[in-house]
């Protein structure tokens, strides 16, 4: 007992401490990597990366120090109860994951980190790449100074409902909220109005991907629900509109799709099963369960 106390004691001191460690035997050779990701990462996975990547992971170069090479580094770092897609990214690529502590507004936020280097880095990133939106020109960018042959690296747009679930997992947030107003008769009614909500600083990305939306039948977008405003680069207590500092301020363009559980639960159905954050999913379930007890009541009192 006293020793598990001393190692929470230390845990929590340190800001950063690994809780997993890549095996002895990781493959490094490219043919041998490339080889195994042919087996075991399937295009769904590709484009479910490809939109988490989009929204919440890093691409970037670096040079170490005491060498000339540029140094390419993929991170993803998640909170630590979204800690799914971070785990099935080391498992894919048997990786090491790293937990960090800091403080928000007095308060300890734990995330857990995964960083691809090296050669898993590049032909991770050729991997997505096709299925990349929002970050696709940057991610060439970074690819072509390391002389990645321009023929993996293809112009093609390609929207997906699994790369929708990957950035719904970054960037989205599924509530539900009971509202109250007069109806035509002039009646106090009740009804559940139900949200999915994308926030992006690109706001040309959430128009494409609202675009494809309408395009597969989800059209409940309304005009007003689709806005621009600042958010806050520090992680601070959001100050009133009328004191926030336009240099330390970031445009995010949020666009939600809302309405009933019927118009939504559809979506959901269809992005669910892609989908790895746990209680992201289960929001989505319980829209779809609720609007299925809804209608069988309904029916049954025709």
């Amino acid at each position: 007992m006293n020793n598990l106390n001393e190692t929470e004691k230390k845990e929590k001191a340190s800001k950063n401490f690994l809780i997993k460690q890549s095996s002895s035997n990781n493959i490094k050779d490219v043919k041998g990597i490339s080889k195994w990701m042919g087996e075991n990462f399937s295009v769904s996975e590709r484009q479910y990366f490809a939109g988490m990547m989009d929204g919440d992971g890093y691409v970037g170069v670096r040079i170490p120090k005491n060498r000339k090479n540029l140094k390419l580094s993929v991170v993803l770092e998640l909170r630590h109860d979204h800690a799914e897609p971070v785990t099935r990214l080391a498992e894919l690529f048997d990786l090491s994951i790293s937990k960090r502590i800091y403080l928000v507004a007095k308060n300890t936020q734990p995330s857990v980190k995964v960083e691809l280097s090296g050669v898993k880095a590049r032909l991770f990133l050729i991997c997505i790449y096709p299925y990349m939106l929002e970050k696709k020109k940057r991610t060439k960018e970074i690819l072509l100074k390391l002389d990645c042959p321009e023929k993996h690296l293809p112009d093609t747009r390609e929207f997906s409902l699994e790369y929708l679930a990957g950035y719904i997992d970054a960037e989205g947030s599924v509530c539900f909220r009971l509202l109250h107003g007069k109806n035509k008769n002039g009646n106090i009614s009740s009804c559940y109005r139900y949200y999915l909500t994308l926030s992006s600083n690109d706001g040309d990305h959430l128009q494409y991907i609202k675009q494809n939306l309408i395009k597969l039948g989800y059209d409940h977008f309304r005009k007003d629900y689709v806005n621009t405003y600042k958010t806050e680069k520090a992680k601070t207590k959001l100050p009133s509109r009328e004191n926030r500092n336009p240099d330390k301020w970031n445009d995010t363009t949020h666009v939600i799709l809302g309405g009933t559980a019927k118009q939504l639960s559809k979506l959901y159905k269809n992005v669910e099963p892609f989908m790895l954050i746990k209680h992201k999913k289960d929001n989505m379930k319980s829209t779809i369960t609720y609007n299925s007890i809804i209608f069988k009541r309904v029916n049954e009192n025709k």
